[in-house]
């Protein structure tokens, strides 16, 4: 579907690059942070346990300077916790080492030959899983 929630009548191939539409998700699951909690390591998923996930926090851009209010969750995910070097195992679903990927690498667009290349997994059944009706995880084409 196109930002109009319209299906589009572009087919993904290949080359075209896939990301984790967070807006998309957070619209389409109520439980996008109870899936967003099992990524945290062990120490932050301790402390957002026991507390509201629903945090803001202060973010400063490293290009900018510019100061912005950021998911206290979702930052402390893709800052930290995804930068560990045991957060992406190969022992895991497709759709979970691909959305770990994409935290890793601060959701960089990558198309499904690059993934393939991550993943040791064939292309054509990463470009088939993320381009059908069902939007995993928030992992769609990138809308330009």
């Amino acid at each position: 579907m196109n930002p109009t929630g319209h299906f589009s009548i572009v087919k993904p191939t290949l080359e075209t690059p896939f990301h984790i539409d967070f807006d998309w998700w957070i619209k389409h699951d109520a439980n996008w942070r109870v899936f967003l909690l099992d990524f945290l390591c062990d120490e932050h998923r301790a402390i957002y346990i026991e507390k509201d996930q629903n945090i803001q926090i202060d973010s400063i851009d490293p290009l900018t300077a510019e100061v912005l209010r950021v998911d206290g969750l979702l930052h402390t995910l893709v800052t930290h916790c995804a930068q560990q070097t045991d957060f992406i195992s190969k022992n895991t679903t497709l759709v979970n080492m691909i959305f770990k990927i994409f935290l890793a690498n601060g959701n960089t667009p990558l198309n499904s030959t690059q993934l393939a290349e991550l993943t040791e997994k064939p292309a054509l059944t990463i470009l088939r899983t993320f381009s059908g009706m069902q939007v995993f995880k928030g992992i769609r084409p990138l809308q330009e």
